[in-house]
């Protein structure tokens, strides 16, 4: 299997002088690789953040945040993690610093990982809609609450669902204008999954907000947004889980917010 490291290893000498900086420093530092920016690593390595591009290309993938995934299973592999483990202890500042620490490396990679195109895309295409529908069950339904209630506030016609059987039943009466934006920590819910299947069937703008990249909901999700919560912080039992996905929908609602300021003016 070609991992990232192996392809750097294979493609290394084609790679021009400034190319094999950035290679260098990958296979030195993946675990702060994962976290950075093009622009972040291209300051580590005294170069540009097209040269960071023009590497990733180099040895076989089309972006930047294609590369940083595919290294994650090369971070775990080495031993390092991203997290600190919360050991059982009765010293409560040492678990509200590893805490923290886990809370601020899991909302970085989150956000670093996110492309701003896709960002924007999403914003237009939720302000342009006739209809905004939020569908999720257990937690992601409060997180869909939250998110649907600031989108009232900009002026945006939304509604969140998380009755099981009204989900399956508003699909048909959307039309192509309308989003379908779907909440699912595992990506795996099975009502949630179907909808936005039918969403899609609908040709229906469809978004997906989930952990897992290879998750059944992604393969019916025109736009996916994705966190990065290890599984052993409890997945979607853990409020850190959620506490991401708002961290990316509060990101979606400042980019609505600018874009509606921009048409007042």
């Amino acid at each position: 299997m070609n991992s990232p490291l192996n392809l750097i290893n294979k493609r290394f000498n084609h790679l021009s002088k400034s190319e094999k900086t950035v290679a260098e420093f990958v296979q030195k530092h993946i675990d702060e690789v994962v976290l950075l920016t093009t622009q972040g690593i291209a300051e580590r390595c005294k170069t540009s953040d097209a040269t960071v591009i023009r590497f990733c290309r180099s040895i076989g993938y089309q972006t930047f945040n294609e590369f940083k995934t595919a290294l994650v299973p090369e971070l775990l592999r080495s031993g390092k993690s991203l997290i600190k483990e919360v050991e059982q202890s009765s010293n409560t500042e040492s678990t509200t610093q590893a805490f923290l620490y886990n809370l601020k490396q899991q909302i970085d990679f989150t956000i670093n990982n996110l492309e701003a195109d896709t960002l924007k895309i999403i914003a237009d295409k939720i302000i342009k809609s006739n209809r905004m529908i939020i569908v999720g069950i257990g937690g992601a339904a409060g997180v869909g609450y939250i998110f649907n209630d600031s989108l009232c506030v900009l002026g945006i016609y939304s509604s969140y669902i998380s009755d099981r059987s009204i989900i399956q039943n508003i699909i048909p009466t959307l039309n192509s204008k309308d989003v379908v934006f779907a909440i699912s920590h595992s990506g795996e819910t099975n009502e949630i999954v179907s909808a936005l299947k039918a969403a899609n069937e609908y040709d229906l703008v469809t978004i997906a907000l989930t952990n897992f990249l290879s998750s059944p909901l992604t393969q019916y999700a025109k736009y996916v947004l994705h966190t990065s919560v290890p599984d052993n912080l409890l997945g979607s039992f853990s409020c850190q889980s959620r506490i991401s996905q708002l961290a990316l929908l509060e990101l979606i609602l400042q980019e609505i917010k600018n874009k509606l300021s921009k048409r007042k003016k």
